[in-house]
């Protein structure tokens, strides 16, 4: 009876198959689904699951070539990530195409989270810019160099928000504010995807998929993988709206978090992955795990076994399963009748689809020419494009007047960080470039070479530069030449990368004290000096800021960092970047955020300031911005009526620049406890000495809406304060209210 059902069961998946499987109409996603329809309907069960698995190369062991072969062989293989080569991608997928039954392409992913050879700032960084195209621009690099080498799939952008620095991945997310960080993700989504279907089979584009859906960054005391519970509110105001943006500017793939909502593990919650993701949003894309998580639920206690894990990920919404090879199993299940074929076939379906949009099952080589692997890296167009967007990054946090200095005078350099590439980087270069240069080349020419902080100023003050590493044995002993002789220093300081990442959480976020001690013996010789600070993420910075005449905050700031930093440092360019996080003056703060929820008494502990050192959207200019008083159109609207609001900004200073206007909302009565404050809007301008312009913006509903105790997003009648300013503390505002 088991055996007669199952048949009718796969006749009829196998109709409903053929019905959907039209005439290619419509959109490229249509017709790419219809395809992959018609596939799906000639795939053996075994085929399927294998098509959901996707496998890291590197991770299979030393004979992974060999373990490759034989799981294709086996049918359980339908994506690889880690394949680091054009050449190795052309191998491998000559010899799966020479052993599918039907055809079927591989298709490669990886972890693209700040470009590939022509890196860029890290995502913080990236953040900082507040800057929609230049973001959109440099992502496209990425995306060029990632499919000139094979890759056609990312796992980016990270758009988890988090309050807390002391998690080791907050610098590889866009800050604090889910709106900043769904502008950006937006934007990287446009630069990775292109804008447009079409566009993206051009060959120069590849598929983003945001992570890490949802409530990863919501962790006990900044500790990965340790569960906090929060409500279905701050999932819907914090955690959801920067994944609905990247969804809107047209993500193909999304990936599930290690992490449970409201109890049930992410990749088990149908209200996340179905209601949410797929009804109310329209997801049509590929949704991923992240790594092994669905046997991660086992070891966690929420699911008895592997085919329990399978089952309940497929029917909670889950398409490809990373590394755990619980989907493997989904053959044994639908013969045993716990699984439908239909949910299976659902999810090949996405799968195939993406393979089809690359253009894979036309042309599956077209990602593994050597000739344009060596061609399409680190070339004049991606050092610019990737330059523009890291010049906007660098945060100026402090000058005294020294900043810009003069080329034609002496100036030391020294630090940890002013000679070594690999920070500039991120760490980045350990992980991949050494195997890297061997497969394509790069190294002969000498591509993959960038100007560090010391290579950049040497071109701009040549003899003028004392570059001395700081000897902290001869200094201690006054033996001399220890430190450059040069009155003005420029230190390099920061965080070392090892300290930053997944599971590198830290109670204590302060630099070494080694770091610290460059800084004090500077400070005792009577130096000028200017801190250029490294860093993975926020961290207390009191002491460099006392201690230093000006402070850059560079994170890490890519391939392009040297060159940007040292254009600051000259004055060839006016830094304009934001803090897209703020920076805590004590970890007693944490977690700290402009956009708190509102209290009647504000309480601070009695031996530490309440305020960060520096707030949210905060970042100095070598000019002055002057603000007119922000004016509405009018002071009475309809709900449904858009708001307009216009504001005078005057460049008052001696030097052209760029200024980041930012526009802040505040509910001053609400039917639910409302939020200090929060980012609405914001643009840039660019000015003149003794320039003005008037800037408006146009708010929707969406400006001034909430999540009423229904949880519906309504608008309520009443007052509202918008706030128009350089910073989150703005107190720049005009009235209006809704009746």
């Amino acid at each position: 009876m088991k055996l007669r059902t199952l048949g009718i069961q796969r006749a009829l998946a196998i109709c409903a198959l053929l019905q959907v499987a039209v005439a290619y109409a419509g959109d490229a996603l249509d017709r790419a689904e219809a395809r992959a329809r018609e596939l799906c309907v000639r795939m053996t069960l075994e085929e399927k699951a294998g098509e959901l698995m996707v496998y890291d190369y590197m991770d299979l062991g030393p004979k992974h070539w060999h373990i490759y072969t034989n799981m294709v062989c086996r049918n359980e293989i339908g994506a690889m990530m880690r394949v680091l080569s054009a050449k190795e991608t052309r191998r491998m997928q000559e010899y799966k195409m020479a052993h599918s039954r039907l055809g079927i392409p591989l298709i490669i992913h990886e972890d693209i989270t700040h470009g590939w050879v022509t890196t860029l700032p890290s995502q913080i960084a990236i953040a900082c810019s507040w800057d929609d195209d230049a973001i959109e621009k440099a992502e496209a690099v990425a995306a060029r160099e990632a499919a000139a080498i094979g890759i056609q799939l990312t796992y980016s952008p990270q758009v988890d928000v988090s309050d807390d620095p002391r998690w080791g991945r907050i610098g590889c997310t866009h800050g604090e504010d889910p709106n900043l960080s769904g502008r950006v993700g937006a934007a990287r989504v446009r630069g990775c995807q292109g804008r447009t279907l079409e566009e993206l089979t051009d060959g120069e584009h590849i598929i983003a998929c945001p992570k890490h859906f949802a409530g990863y960054s919501s962790l006990q005391g900044g500790k990965d993988y340790r569960h906090k519970d929060f409500s279905r509110r701050e999932l819907l105001e914090t955690h959801l709206p920067p994944f609905e943006a990247t969804i809107k500017a047209g993500a193909l793939s999304l990936m599930n978090a290690y992490t449970v909502c409201e109890g049930v593990p992410c990749n088990f919650n149908r209200y996340l992955l179905k209601d949410v993701l797929r009804d109310q949003w329209g997801f049509r894309g590929q949704l991923v795990t992240d790594w092994t998580t669905l046997t991660f639920s086992i070891d966690e206690g929420a699911a008895t076994d592997v085919e329990d894990a399978a089952k309940r990920g497929l029917e909670a919404g889950v398409d490809m399963d990373m590394i755990s090879r619980a989907f493997l199993s989904l053959p044994k299940l639908v013969r045993e009748g716990k699984v439908s074929e239909a949910d299976v076939d659902v999810a090949v379906v996405r799968s195939l689809a993406l393979k089809y949009l690359m253009g894979l099952f036309d042309d599956p080589y077209r990602f593994c020419d050597e000739k344009k692997a060596r061609e399409a890296l680190m070339t004049e167009r991606n050092k610019a494009d990737v330059l523009a967007l890291t010049r906007e990054s660098l945060v100026l946090l402090k000058n005294d007047g020294i900043l810009p200095l003069d080329v034609s005078k002496p100036v030391g350099l020294t630090g940890t960080w002013a000679d070594d590439d690999d920070a500039h980087r991120g760490g980045m270069g350990k992980d991949m470039f050494n195997e890297y240069d061997v497969d394509v080349g790069i190294k002969e020419e000498s591509r993959m070479k960038i100007d560090t902080i010391k290579t950049a100023m040497a071109k701009r003050w040549g003899a003028n530069l004392d570059y001395e590493p700081m000897n902290m044995f001869n200094v201690a002993r006054g033996l001399g030449g220890g430190m450059p002789k040069a009155d003005t220093v420029v230190l390099s300081i920061g965080e070392p990368t090892e300290y930053t990442g997944e599971r590198r959480g830290r109670g204590r976020i302060e630099l070494p004290d080694s770091e610290l001690e460059n800084l004090r013996a500077l400070k005792r010789a009577g130096k000028k000096i200017v801190s250029v600070i490294f860093a993975g993420r926020p961290f207390i910075m009191n002491e460099i800021v006392w201690l230093s005449d000006a402070v850059i905050l560079a994170w890490y700031p890519g391939a392009m960092g040297g060159q940007a930093i040292a254009e600051v440092l000259c004055g060839e360019v006016n830094p304009s970047g934001k803090l897209a996080q703020h920076i805590p003056f004590d970890v007693g703060q944490i977690p700290l955020s402009y956009r708190e929820k509102r209290t009647f008494i504000t309480c601070s502990y009695a031996d530490i300031p309440s305020k960060p050192l520096f707030p949210f959207g905060f970042g100095m200019s070598y000019t002055t911005f002057e603000y007119g008083k922000p004016a509405a159109d009018k002071a009475e609207y309809a709900i449904g009526e858009k708001v307009r609001v216009r504001v005078a900004v005057k460049n008052t200073g001696k030097v052209a620049g760029r200024e980041v206007v930012q526009l802040y909302v505040r509910d001053e009565v609400a039917s639910v406890l409302p939020r200090e404050r929060e980012l609405k809007e914001f643009t840039s301008v660019w000015l003149r000495p003794g320039e003005e312009k008037t800037v408006a913006f146009t708010l929707d509903d969406n400006a001034f809406a909430l999540y009423d105790k229904d949880l519906k997003r309504v608008v309520e009648p009443g007052a509202f304060t918008v706030y128009v300013g350089s910073d989150s503390t703005t107190m720049n505002a005009t009235q209006i209210s809704f009746r």
